[in-house]
Order: structure tokens, then sequence, then C-alpha cells
């Protein structure tokens, strides 16, 4: 091998080197001013390199507030497909989640997101249909994908061990014990939909949905109060107890 191979087969070395190990706070620096304006929150820390590395956003993205912990990993031959695909973890208070994020020329979306949520983070968000619950939500096996700025596909199983629960009935506040509840992930429309049913008798309770422009909502059948201990009219446990839709960001 020539001498210039050897420099060659040097350069190239140490350019890989250099990428492989480039610190992501430097990318961060170089873009921050650019940028920042568009981040929901104020970037604290960003460390590791572009890939395999993590941020600390002060986030704040409606009722969703706090520090938040984002580590990620990414898979560098995904980028001969035109994706970019990486390992995401996030971490708060009251929040863990895991799973596969990716974007590219055929779309974007979330794999296998597993974790949990305590009922802490989502209080904000219940206090807008003024009610509350106790407990976790627990998520396994999540998918959302989206082509264009629609939802083409959404699978994954959602639960809730049970607990009290808490909600406005006229001008009173009713407290009821709910059994464990699953709920099941699936798209219409481009919206996210969230069937819900009770473990125990497989019976549906409710859906919940999420459209595309933020407003949310919540069904609620006369079953749910029947199982919690308030009594119903024989046969009327499919009739809807409220249906509501708000915006929530």
């Amino acid at each position: 091998m020539k001498v210039r191979s050897y420099i060659a087969v040097g350069v190239i070395s140490f350019l890989m080197f250099v990428v492989a190990l480039f610190p992501a706070n430097l990318v961060w620096n170089s873009v921050a001013s650019s940028v920042a304006s568009v981040v929901p929150g104020k970037v604290q820390t960003v460390g590791g390199t572009i890939w395999d590395g993590f941020i600390v956003v002060d986030l704040r993205i409606g009722s969703i507030k706090g520090l938040h912990l984002a580590k990620w990993q990414v898979h560098p031959l995904n980028l001969l497909l035109g994706e970019v695909s990486l390992d995401l973890m996030v971490e708060s208070e009251g929040l863990r989640a895991s799973g596969d994020v990716y974007i590219g020329l055929l779309g974007k979306g979330i794999q296998d997101l597993t974790g949990q949520i305590s009922a802490s983070v989502a209080k904000p968000i219940l206090k807008q249909f003024d009610a509350s619950a106790e407990g976790s939500l627990n998520f396994d096996g999540l998918t959302v994908a989206m082509s264009g700025d629609e939802i083409s596909d959404a699978s994954g199983v959602i639960s809730w061990d049970g607990g009290k629960v808490s909600y406005r009935s006229g001008r009173s506040t009713q407290t009821v014990d709910f059994p464990a509840v699953v709920g099941t992930l699936t798209e219409s429309e481009g919206s996210l939909n969230l069937s819900l049913i009770e473990m125990k008798g497989k019976k549906a309770l409710g859906e919940a949905m999420l459209r595309p422009d933020g407003i949310g909502g919540v069904k609620v059948l006369q079953r749910a109060m029947t199982l919690a201990g308030f009594s119903s009219s024989p046969g009327d446990d499919d009739k809807v107890l409220f249906n509501i839709q708000r915006p929530l960001f």
C-alpha cells in the first residue's frame, strides 16, 4: 500500500472518530439561538454525543410543566434509508417512558412505547373536565404512525389498576371507587381513540379521543357508575352518562 493510501485511511478513520464522538452540546450551542423560540421550555443541559446523548429541559407545554430528562441513541444504518430513527427514554417526576421514535421520507411516529404516568401528571388535564383520579396509567406497546399531519395507524394498550375517582355532578363533587380498567388504542379518521373496558367483566365503560387539532373528548357509559356502586335502571348500563369535548392544547 502506498503512503498516500495510508494517509487517506488515516484521515477517513479520524473523521469517523470525530463524527462518532461529536459532542451534542456543541451542536446545541450552534443552533440554540435559531431554534430556542420553538422549543417548548428552557434547555438546562445537553450532554453526550449526537449519537448517544441526553438533554434536560424545563418543559412548558400547556399543563405539562417541570424538568424532563430525555436520553437518545441513534440508529446510524437507518440514515441510509432516509430516516432518522432513535431509541428514546424520557423521565420526570411522575413520568417514565421509553420507545422508538422515527421521522423520514415515508412518515414519522413512535413504536413500542412503554412506561408509566402518575395521576398527578394528568391532574391539570383532568381538572379541565372537573375530575381527578388516583394511581397511575401503565402503557405497553403503544405505536402511532403519521403520514404528513394525519395519524395513519395506532395500536397498544393502556391500563389503570383502579382507585378513587372524583367528578363534578351538578353543584357537588362525587367520589367513587372504580375497578381496574384497560384501554385499547386505535386510529379512526385521523384521530386517536381509546376504547375502555373494565378488566373483570370485559364490558365497555366509555371512550376517550384526541384529534390532531388538540381537541380531546371523553364519553362515559352508565355502566361505569353501576360498577362504582351507584344504582341504575335494569338494562341501562350502555346509556351515555356524559359526552364532553374540550381543547387540550
